[in-house]
């Protein structure tokens, strides 16, 4: 390979001693590498020393060609404590770059998807239970949808049987078309994940958020529904149905889709640019810029 690309997701957790080999694996060293849309762990204020020091020989090595952070907050953070040498910059959710299949709302009655994730203990599923019944109770359909895949999806999934609501759909599936459309499909979204929350935004659906970590009111600030960020533990999500069904947000997340566009096409023409560059020998062979892919049955 010429070139490294490493990020989404919480890369970085400041307070938590083991850092997976995967992220900080000095052989990606030897090539170019690209930080693309990490994430600071920024619900506690506490730094271990030793953490900060491996992140800060990591991100600060001569072949770390850039780095970007999903919110401004992180970028600020790795400035501050890390320091590193290129210029940090920020973004939307790199999630939000991503083309989503077409999903078309049933005929009958609205759905409503809960999205849960694994937790400690049941009772942060007891609200979610009682705005299933409460919408149940007005002719909605309950859809509970399995955001994770692989080993976390196995978890969510069992986790999830602990959410109890008489009838409710269940949808789980390695297919992450599935999930995206399971999730289109919806008229109002509960979500306990980031990137469920996200994707349910991306189709216009009116999205809750029910689990206040800094990563999850970060994006739900930036498409204008700070207040739709509730506690499990409180009645906040039953006053907000109690008033009513929340609004799209597509006219405040479709100008941050373009924006997490725009960058993903900014980091491929500079990784090409650079691949131009020391190679001279084929350039004259190459088209200069990044040609766009055709996808097709996507919007």
């Amino acid at each position: 390979m010429d070139t490294i690309v490493l990020g989404g997701g919480d890369l970085l957790c400041p307070y938590r001693e083991k850092i997976d080999h995967d992220f900080i694996n000095k052989s990606y060293l030897r090539r170019p590498v690209h930080v693309a849309g990490i994430g600071v762990e920024r619900n506690r204020q506490d730094i271990l020393p030793s953490v900060l020091e491996r992140w800060a020989r990591f991100l600060t090595d001569e072949n770390i060609r850039s780095i970007s952070n999903r919110d401004p907050g992180s970028a600020s953070w790795i400035r501050e404590h890390i320091q590193p040498k290129v210029e940090v910059s920020h973004h939307p959710d790199m999630v939000l770059a991503l083309p989503l299949p077409k999903a078309v709302k049933p005929e009958g009655a609205p759905i409503v998807g809960l999205t849960t994730r694994h937790i400690k203990h049941e009772k942060e599923y007891r609200i979610m239970e009682r705005a299933a019944a409460y919408l149940a109770k007005k002719g909605w359909k309950v859809r509970h949808i399995i955001g994770g895949v692989g080993g976390h999806g196995a978890k969510d999934f069992e986790n999830s049987k602990l959410l109890r609501h008489e009838g409710k759909e269940v949808i789980y599936t390695e297919n992450l078309n599935e999930i995206s459309r399971a999730l289109g499909e919806c008229s109002l979204v509960l979500s306990m994940k980031l990137h469920t929350t996200i994707v349910s935004a991306m189709y216009g659906v009116p999205t809750i958020s029910v689990n206040p970590v800094v990563k999850a009111k970060e994006f739900m600030k930036s498409i204008g529904c700070e207040d739709l960020t509730v506690s499990p533990m409180n009645d906040d999500l039953m006053n907000i149905l109690e008033r009513g069904i929340p609004e799209s947000p597509w006219n405040n997340v479709k100008p941050i889709k373009e924006n997490a566009a725009n960058y993903m096409k900014k980091l491929s023409q500079n990784i090409w640019n650079e691949y131009l560059t020391k190679n001279p020998g084929i350039a004259g062979n190459l088209p200069k810029e990044v040609p766009s892919p055709k996808r097709r049955d996507f919007f």
